[in-house]
């Protein structure tokens, strides 16, 4: 499956930020792991250990948001970089106060140690000023492109605006599930009914006539990429 990674246009961004200020969407342990590229362990970890606690942590059972999902994907990633698992979850939560109240440019750039939001060239942690020449050869963390498993080599986690060529995620659309373009039908459910009932691409589109077949196979395609780690 090709790997989805165009910039987001600006209906995306504005879509994007505003999901980033409300608990919108909510996903089990096994999606959000699925989507964030995350283990489930690692985020039920984090979140009884209080270093990133779900938006839906006190409900039965436990549920994470799509905000939740990006916070989790730039947490594993600053782990990555070996960052102290503390000074992360600082950083990561001080991004998330940030972001609920104001629009800035959600774009990072760290090597670890240096941490700079957006534009900026000082270290709001450290105080440290970062010159041009070293800010151009950060690595880029951009909150919702695809992005490889950081702790697992094996996990992959899609674009969270378009997982796939057919898909989109939007949080106020059916709790934030990756549904077939131009529809509310989760890839989800056309999943179940491979899985459950045999039914191959043109059989689902027996049953939704309005989905093209390349939609389908596209997003059961996306499905199964998803739950293959």
């Amino acid at each position: 499956m090709p790997t989805t990674s165009a910039a987001l246009t600006t209906a995306d961004r504005a879509l994007v930020l505003r999901a980033l200020r409300y608990p919108r969407g909510r996903y089990s342990a096994e999606r959000a792991h699925q989507l964030s590229a995350v283990p489930a362990r690692t985020l039920h970890d984090w979140a009884t250990a209080g270093v990133l606690v779900p938006d839906w942590f006190a409900a039965r059972p436990r549920g994470w948001s799509y905000r939740d999902i990006v916070y989790a994907r730039l947490m594993a990633w600053l782990r990555s970089k070996h960052m102290d698992r503390a000074a992360a979850a600082d950083r990561v939560r001080y991004l998330r106060e940030l972001l609920s109240s104001t629009e800035v440019d959600p774009t990072i750039r760290s090597d670890g140690t240096i941490f700079l939001i957006g534009g900026d060239a000082v270290d709001r942690f450290t105080g440290q000023q970062v010159f041009d020449a070293l800010v151009e050869v950060l690595d880029v963390f951009e909150l919702t492109e695809p992005i490889e498993g950081v702790s697992n080599g094996e996990l992959w986690g899609p674009s969270l605006v378009h997982p796939s060529p057919h898909t989109y995620i939007s949080p106020w659309v059916l709790a934030g599930e990756p549904c077939v373009e131009g529809s509310r039908v989760p890839s989800a459910t056309l999943h179940a009914l491979r899985a459950e009932r045999g039914l191959d691409a043109r059989a689902i589109h027996a049953l939704y006539e309005f989905l093209p077949v390349e939609a389908i196979e596209d997003a059961l395609d996306l499905e199964a990429r998803l739950r293959a780690a």
